[in-house]
């Protein structure tokens, strides 16, 4: 009696750590629109200072640091948030996240050449690739949370 006890504790206790391993892994909702404008807005005010030039420049490349600087800070407010530190190594993270990686590039490389392609200057190619890669980014990000979601539910 006492085994079987002991047993349906451990059971539980590793039901526990998957769910929290994989309640870590989920992103707020907000986090991928975030994440896009980020990247979108710093190519639309390039696309701006490239026009102005001078002072403009110099302010294009403090939004650029800005978005970057915003996009670190979503990214540790997403881990942070969930209470569990639970992280995998850069190994196993850039593992489960090649093929998104990959198919992300390529649709905004593709978005790049296919604009300059059909007669854009490169600014605006540029401000296709970013919104691309953030729309990309987004559609991955809600992908994998519901992939989250559908083990959660599960789980248990």
């Amino acid at each position: 009696m006492d085994a079987d006890l002991a047993a349906e504790a451990l059971r539980g206790i590793e039901m526990s750590r998957e769910r929290a391993r994989l309640s870590a892994g989920l992103t707020p909702a907000w986090y991928g629109p975030a994440a896009a404008v980020a990247g979108i807005v710093p190519a639309l005010f390039d696309v701006w200072a490239q026009e102005r030039g001078g002072w403009a420049v110099f302010l294009s490349l403090l939004v650029a640091f800005a978005g970057l600087a915003t996009l670190v800070a979503l990214i540790d407010l997403a881990r942070r948030r969930t209470g569990v530190m639970m992280t995998l190594p850069w190994s196993a993270r850039l593992r489960r996240a090649a093929v998104p990686l990959v198919a992300v590039l390529a649709a905004g490389g593709a978005a790049y050449g296919l604009s300059r392609q059909f007669g854009a200057d490169r600014a605006i190619a540029k401000v296709a690739l970013f919104a691309v890669l953030g729309i990309g980014a987004w559609t991955v990000f809600v992908i994998r949370n519901a992939k989250i979601k559908r083990k959660l539910g599960a789980a248990g």
